[in-house]
């Protein structure tokens, strides 16, 4: 029975998707289904092998099962990378507001264009990523979205959030740039040390993040 059984997971194991922590609960989640059913199988069958097989008749090819898994975890990682985002851009406003001003006085006695070109980035990245954040956030929670398969908001609302994200921390980075290189004297550095160390900590995870929902989001669309 274990043999038959575990060629099933084997074959599922090839179509799924996200970390191996989730891939393993899935396989171990599947293999104790399988199991179950091939018990419940005995009482109506004296061969262990016959029940298994049908066992795995009734769970369906693997493709599909991992289909419906893969789904799962995408939304999974969609809801959780878009939390990330919406509890990330608050932090970064706060640690940087405190740094600069609580520093020495701005050294521009009017706007410039890079600087108004860097905050306009700034503002339009926070807009698209929150909106993004919350749309898939609404698709991807409550009954309705359990019932159904996955929505293609909840994957577009997520990579907006991740896009618009990383938009907000290149553009932070190039305006700390600029103006550190043409005023280092206007910058207490030492506090503008914490949001920078936050912003290249926040750019090497989020970068990170998209890399691995792209490959999340390609297995689950993938026939």
């Amino acid at each position: 029975m274990t043999a038959v059984l575990e060629r099933y997971t084997d074959h599922l194991a090839r179509h799924l998707v996200g970390p191996d922590s989730r891939r393993s609960a899935i396989l171990d989640e599947v293999l104790d289904g399988l199991q179950c059913a091939a018990e419940c199988n005995l009482d109506d069958c004296t061969d262990v092998d016959e029940a298994a097989n049908r066992a795995v008749l009734e769970w369906g090819p693997p493709s599909e099962v991992a289909r419906a898994y893969n789904d799962a975890t995408l939304r999974i990682s969609a809801n959780r990378l878009s939390l990330h985002a919406i509890c990330a851009l608050p932090l970064l406003a706060a640690t940087w507001a405190s740094a600069l001003l609580g520093g020495p006085a701005g050294p521009w006695p009017y706007h410039p264009p890079l600087l108004l070109t860097g905050l306009s980035v700034v503002a339009f990245s926070c807009v698209l990523s929150l909106a993004g954040a919350f749309s898939g956030l609404r698709k991807g929670t409550g009954i309705a979205a359990a019932a159904a398969r996955r929505d293609q908001m909840v994957t577009t609302g997520t990579l907006a959030a991740l896009i618009g994200m990383l938009g907000v921390l290149a553009a932070l980075v190039l305006l700390l740039l600029n103006r550190g290189l043409s005023h280092p004297e206007s910058l207490d550095w030492p506090m503008v040390a914490v949001p920078a160390t936050l912003t290249l900590l926040a750019g090497a995870y989020f970068g990170t993040a998209l890399k691995r929902f792209l490959g999340v989001l390609r297995g689950a669309d993938r026939p």
